[in-house]
């Protein structure tokens, strides 16, 4: 094994960018991972982290912690930080953010750990759409593609009414306070906000909210990853790119969204799954945004079953 994929943390810089990035490897205690049984992780790109996929991810390389699964097997599972976040640098220009831009930044991860190909990539919610728009843009270099409610840029699903009518709900009505106050003056403020919002982001907010404050933990949230990558996507010079190349996509596709996500919308699933030749839909039931979290054993035996899977 390379010690570009030994655990921890790792950094390696792009001249040509101008850039350095960084990712955190995780290994199984009692495997070599050899090159098939290696997942990459794309974080999302406004600031997010990788905190969170870390702690709600981890029964894939260290199987049976905290959840039963057929398989045993654990994979060496990369996290990828994209630019502007945690120990990845800013570009120059705050206008080389939008998505195909970190979608980009992908490829050069994939030539630094020396793969011919990602055998699998994941990414959940934005960094879903960086994922899917990296296998849009070089569909040999991805074996398995697995979306975790991801974003669909330039699609909105319309569908979303449902959270309009959450206004009213005891439930969330704290959460739109945040929604309609949101601050972005400082990371401090960011942060604050976003915190109040993740209700909306839930089934069943009451009991599942507190397990993913404790998995983000104390991590304070980039204004500039927020509005950098928010406002390079709406300028997108052919805003339908994502939608239109979805028939590009030549690897293996495992989209798993909630039915009550009312952040992305089911619709976003169930376009991409049309268009994508070699997908599989899968969806849950009193399920929002995070599956692995109000969905836990389904999800991760679910992605376990789609990696293992022969064509």
């Amino acid at each position: 094994m390379s010690e570009v994929l030994y655990t921890g943390i790792h950094t390696f810089s792009v001249p040509s960018k101008e850039l350095v990035f960084e990712y955190i490897v995780h290994r199984p205690f009692t495997e070599n991972g050899y090159p098939h049984s290696i997942i990459v992780v794309q974080c999302p790109g406004w600031g997010l982290g990788s905190e969170y996929l870390e702690n709600g991810l981890q029964d894939l390389w260290r199987p049976g912690i905290h959840t039963s699964t057929t398989s045993t097997n654990g994979y060496t599972v990369v996290f990828f930080h994209p630019r502007g976040t945690d120990g990845s640098s800013r570009p120059p220009a705050s206008q080389m953010s939008s998505m195909p831009d970190l979608a980009s930044d992908l490829e050069d991860l994939r030539q630094h750990l020396h793969l011919e190909q990602y055998p699998v990539l994941l990414g959940h919610s934005n960094g879903g759409a960086i994922a899917l728009g990296y296998a849009e843009m070089y569909p040999s270099r991805v074996g398995k593609l697995v979306l975790l409610d991801h974003q669909l840029v330039g699609f909105q699903d319309k569908r979303l009414l449902l959270l309009e009518a959450t206004r009213i709900d005891p439930l969330y009505q704290d959460a739109w306070d945040s929604v309609l106050d949101r601050q972005t003056g400082s990371d401090d403020e960011f942060t604050t906000s976003v915190r109040g919002m993740w209700p909306l982001y839930f089934f069943d907010p009451q009991q599942y909210v507190p397990e993913l404050l404790r998995a983000i933990g104390d991590r304070k949230l980039s204004v500039w990853c927020y509005q950098a990558q928010g406002r390079c996507d709406k300028e997108l010079l052919h805003p339908m790119q994502m939608v239109d190349r979805l028939g590009d996509i030549q690897a293996e596709t495992l989209i798993i969204f909630g039915c009550e996500d009312m952040i992305c919308g089911i619709g976003i699933a169930e376009r991409t799954a049309k268009d994508i030749q070699k997908s599989q839909l899968i969806t849950y039931g009193e399920c929002g945004h995070f599956p692995w979290i109000e969905k836990r054993d389904e999800t991760i035996s679910d992605i376990r079953k789609f990696i293992e899977r022969k064509e």
